[in-house]
């Protein structure tokens, strides 16, 4: 335990250590927050370190290297000390006040102290298999394998990868940055993701409603000192977004009983329950931050809510002044770039919240409808951004999804409100105080938008889906997951910024009260998840259940002699073709490519069968595997190896499985015998 917890000190100080040289950028982009976007700041380095490497890897003007990723943190810090000289000089007085430093040091506690919990937590069943993980693991080690960019696809040998694998990157950035093995900086860069959500959404949820507070005052925001009221909805609606669920956990609870409650029931309910043939997928983070797949709709959430955060403090300008600030366009663009290529989906979505946004701050500043100019603009600056930024990405990618078809079934209204209640009920409290006022104030209005945004996202695959290869029994699973995820994220700010309404609004005691305590009653149930789902997951959390932060020890433990031998080819260098047993998706099967980040002609199928947009090429790849391995003649065998330039064969247990015909004599044969371990050979092919 000792030795995880000092890695997570390492892995912290280099996470904070980047985030302390970026601060100067954050102060100029956030320079209205009470905290100057101190939180922020860790990821605006990320973006743009991670983003000036991976360009540079892109145009092979340099490699994938832990040196050059020195050397961009070097360039990061003389620009940004040339930032806060040029134009921060003002300001370094206040930056390094006891007050200033007071509000940074808790902050970072929060930050810390998340990231320590859930490693932590990570530790007690720490194993990168089941589910997704496979696939993330590979992504991951590709990357860290490839010099340079787009990386292989580890899973069809020779192609690279045809999917939005930034987060993956990003978690292979920081890995080669600290230089830890990525067994362990997997489930780190899950607890990093954890702690960033929470204390981003702390950091973001304080400065809404600090905002709303200060409104009426002449003094900027940036002075006020954080009431303990203002901390402790900030802290409720960060453990909200990290543990809470929907009113699916209660309300089956108290029907059925807690000894029969199964806490992924809550993101697996329609179409389940009752069963029919239109199954979809309505995660939320608690549930991901609990399965710890590295999917990039996890990875995205730290991005998008410093967009969220962001577009606040740009539009909060914008009803100021209509000239634009190039540079914050420009941030803008990048980190919908990065969306872009860390989870596809999430683009379209914030550039519909840009455009409610904007459109609803424009038309209060003008009070009338005229054509909205200034917001046009702007938008074609930023989609001009987005097209240039992601230019490098989109030359090797191949888009996945076959179009949009309208719905042929909805949610019944019972479990509509079921998963969605908790805040649509807030949202019509909402109405009637704000049609008392006059006039409404800006932050009403970003308030408004982020709640009109949730909406239409959880009306859209109730009219639309976009279609992939899923069957018809969840032909929309897919866009509602996407869509109703970020619906989930939308209104945890929105629900904040309305308990803060009605706690300011002018209503009776005797009506506040019991309302307010009604809607802290129904978010305070949905924290009750946790108890289930951690539960679920991990075990008993007692100390002597512990298994430390290190990832592949389910492989030691279940196929030893395996385990060994993808040690010896993690030491290969470069990324040599390595063959091995095409499988099946969710399985053990290709845990040599996965884990070692080591191409193989076919992974698991219905994966590649996504990604290339067919069946065809996946499966003859198959079929070229087993003639390989036991069917096909040693001259055909020869043939196939050579197609795909495969260095070593690799015959461990599921090859012995999968191809029972095979032997050590044919494959010797082929290769040469370079590494055994018990009855796992790995040769190198002749």
């Amino acid at each position: 335990m000792l030795k995880d917890f000092l890695s997570v000190l390492y892995w912290w100080f280099v996470i904070s250590g980047l985030g302390f040289i970026f601060l100067p950028l954050a102060i100029r982009l956030f320079n209205r927050f009470f905290d100057r976007g101190y939180l922020f700041a860790k990821v605006i380095a990320l973006s743009c370190l991670s983003y000036f490497v991976w360009l540079g890897a892109n145009a092979k003007f340099f490699p994938f290297s832990q040196k050059a990723i020195l050397a961009a943190v070097f360039f990061g810090a003389a620009a940004n000390f040339f930032l806060l000289k040029k134009t921060a000089q003002k300001q370094k007085k206040k930056l390094f006040s006891s007050q200033k430093a007071l509000i940074f040091i808790s902050e970072e506690l929060i930050f810390f102290l998340a990231l320590l919990f859930w490693s932590f937590i990570r530790g007690f069943q720490p194993h990168i298999e089941g589910l997704e993980k496979f696939m993330d693991f590979g992504f991951v080690n590709a990357i860290l394998r490839s010099r340079y960019f787009p990386p292989a696809d580890m899973w069809f040998a020779g192609k690279s990868i045809n999917y939005y694998y930034y987060g993956h990157y990003l978690a292979a950035f920081l890995t080669k940055l600290s230089g830890l093995d990525s067994a362990y900086t997997y489930n780190l860069m899950i607890a990093t993701l954890f702690a960033l959500t929470f204390s981003l959404t702390f950091s973001l949820t304080a400065n809404l409603i600090l905002s709303t507070k200060r409104q009426s005052k002449k003094s900027p925001t940036t002075n006020y000192q954080l009431p303990t009221t203002i901390i402790v909805i900030s802290l409720f609606f960060a453990f909200l977004i990290c543990f809470g669920s929907n009113l699916h956990t209660p309300y089956y609870l108290i029907k059925d009983g807690p000894e029969k409650y199964w806490y992924p029931n809550a993101t697996r309910y329609i179409g389940y329950n009752p069963p029919t043939n239109d199954k979809t997928i309505h995660e939320f983070p608690a549930y991901s931050f609990v399965v710890a797949d590295l999917h990039g709709h996890v990875s995205d959430l730290p991005i998008v809510i410093t967009f969220i955060a962001f577009n606040f403090s740009f539009l909060f300008h914008f009803k100021k002044k209509s000239s634009p600030d190039y540079l914050k366009l420009v941030f803008i663009s990048l980190l919908l770039a990065i969306t872009y290529m860390t989870n596809t989906w999430d683009t379209p979505i914030y550039l519909l919240f840009w455009g409610v946004a904007s459109l609803f701050t424009f038309y209060h500043q003008k009070k009338k409808l005229s054509f909205p100019f200034p917001v046009v603009v702007f938008s074609l600056i930023i989609l001009a951004g987005i097209v240039v930024f992601t230019l490098p990405f989109n030359l090797a990618f191949h888009f996945i999804p076959q179009g949009v078809g309208f719905v042929h079934s909805h949610t019944p209204p019972k479990q509509f409100l079921i998963l969605w209640g908790q805040f649509i009920l807030p949202s019509f409290f909402l109405i009637p105080i704000l049609l008392k006022r006059k006039r409404l104030s800006f932050n009403s209005v970003f308030l408004l938008a982020l709640i009109a945004t949730a909406l239409i996202l959880l009306v859209i695959p109730e009219v639309i889906y976009i279609k992939d290869i899923y069957g018809k029994d969840y032909y929309r699973a897919n866009t509602m997951f996407k869509f109703t995820y970020q619906a989930y994220v939308l209104f945890i700010f929105a629900s904040a910024m309305i308990i803060k309404e009605i706690i300011q609004a002018p209503i009776k005691r005797f009506l506040k009260a019991p309302l307010l305590s009604f809607l802290l009653l129904i978010f305070a149930s949905l924290l009750i998840y946790p108890s289930f789902s951690i539960t679920g997951y991990y075990g008993p959390l007692k100390l002597s259940h512990y298994q430390g932060l290190y990832g592949l020890n389910f492989l030691a433990q279940r196929y030893p002699d395996d385990y060994q031998a993808v040690l010896w080819l993690k030491k290969i260098p470069d990324q040599p073709v390595v063959l091995e047993a095409a499988g099946d998706s969710y399985t053990d099967d290709n845990r040599v490519s996965a884990l070692t980040g080591l191409p193989t002609i076919e992974g698991w199928l219905v994966h590649e069968w996504l990604w290339r947009g067919g069946y065809e090429k996946p499966q003859a790849r198959a079929q070229e595997v087993a003639q390989v391995y036991q069917n096909a003649s040693l001259n055909r065998a020869k043939k196939i190896l050579k197609k795909y330039q495969v260095a070593y064969i690799f015959y461990g247990q599921k090859e012995k499985i999968k191809y029972p015909q095979s032997s050590y004599q044919r494959l010797s044969s082929l290769g040469t015998p370079v590494y055994r371990a018990g009855k796992t050979v790995v040769y190198k092919v002749k």
